[in-house]
Order: structure tokens, then sequence, then C-alpha cells
């Protein structure tokens, strides 16, 4: 790991990415404890306030005054972020950087849940209890069979996942997304947890990019030819 005031370059490897992002949860709250800082050496502050700082990039040696955000989109090559991307990153310190960044977004969020809970139709009353007379309605035995009580339920967290994010319904006939769901319901992958906001925007992203090109050399490879 770099020091601040250290001059050669030290890269974190990822069998000491835990190191970077095992503190507790209150000292990931704020972005300077971010493991991306150890792959720069923070020169000086700028200014009383704020997280601007004059630093070196240990990878491409180049000297900037940034904030996190540059930092980050400098390190990880995202363009349009008013700063120039470092040429000299390559594939397996990019991908360690954003596992290891992955690890700390994912404690820095641990604390209270922002989501309004709400009933499904049978804890509602809807399917199981009459509103009026509370009388307890009872499944038929086919119902209960196709746990019908079970399905609808996870029809609402569908449905609500759709309206609470804004996603159109035209995502319904992705084939991707029918067979996501049916690929869970016919594979035992108990305590499976789908991957989360920076997962599916990082590590998974940049898994895909590579498949795809993979796919396309065949193709790029006739380009001189043709």
């Amino acid at each position: 790991m770099a020091s601040q005031s250290g001059d050669e370059p030290n890269f974190a490897s990822s069998g000491s990415g835990s190191a970077s992002v095992s503190g507790s949860i209150s000292s990931v709250q704020n972005d300077n404890s971010s493991p991306l800082w150890n792959y720069v050496t923070k020169l000086e502050k700028r200014g009383a306030t704020g997280g601007i700082w004059n630093y070196r990039c240990n990878i491409c040696g180049e000297t900037r005054n940034e904030s996190y955000t540059r930092v980050k989109a400098h390190l990880l090559q995202i363009s349009g972020e008013g700063i120039a991307i470092c040429k000299k990153v390559t594939k397996s310190q990019k991908l360690e950087m954003l596992t290891l960044l992955e690890e700390w977004e994912k404690i820095k969020k641990q604390g209270a849940s922002r989501e309004v809970p709400l009933p499904s139709q049978c804890q509602s009353g809807i399917a199981i209890e009459s509103s009026s007379k509370k009388r307890k309605f009872n499944l038929s035995p086919i119902a209960k069979s196709f746990n019908m009580n079970v399905r609808a339920q996870l029809d609402d967290e569908i449905a609500r996942m759709f309206y609470t994010g804004g996603l159109p319904f035209n995502l319904a006939r992705n084939p991707h997304y029918q067979r996501a769901f049916t690929f869970a319901a016919t594979h035992d992958i108990g305590g499976y947890v789908p991957p989360d906001y920076n997962k599916l925007r990082t590590s998974l992203l940049l898994q895909e990019k590579n498949i795809v090109e993979n796919l396309l050399q065949p193709i790029k490879a006739t380009w001189q030819e043709k």
C-alpha cells in the first residue's frame, strides 16, 4: 500500500484488499477512506475544507489537483468527468480496484435501510383475510400445491421493483429478464443475493465488456483483408 509521503509507488495487492476496507462502518462514511487513494500519493491538501488534493498517480506518475470523484475517474478510466484517464492502468489493476471499491461501498452502505416496507397481497388482507368480516381465507388444495401465496408475493416484489425504480414495462419482454427468474427458480441457490448497484456498474460490466471483445476478435481479424 502506498503511503502519502513515499516516492515509490506500491500498489495494493488483491491479497491485502480486505485490510484496505476492513474498518468499521463509521470509518468509511466519507470518500477519504476509499481504497482508491492507495493508488495515488497525496502531496498537499488544497484549502481548509473540501476534498481537493494535490496528488501524484502511482501508476502513470502524473501530478494533479483534483477531488475524489476525478481521482476515481482517472484511475478507473471513466471518460466524461473532466479529467484525463490514466492510460497506464492494466486490466488486472483496474479489476483489482473495482473489487476493492465494491467491497468498500458495501461496508459504507451498511446502516439503516431506506426501504419502506409494504405488505404483499397476502399480508395486506387481500388474499388471506376479508377486510370487512375479518374472516380467514382458505386456499384450495390446488392453490396450496402450487404455493400460490408465495408466487403472489414474488409478483408483488417484482412489480414494485418496476414501479419504485421507474423501469419501463418493456423490460419484462427482455429475454434475460425471464431467463434470470427461471434460472433462479429451477436451481438450488439458497442464500443467493443478486448483484448490487456497484457490482452491476463495475466488475460485472467490465466482465461483460471483455466477453463482447473476445467475441469480436474473429471479426476484427478479417478487417485487414476485407
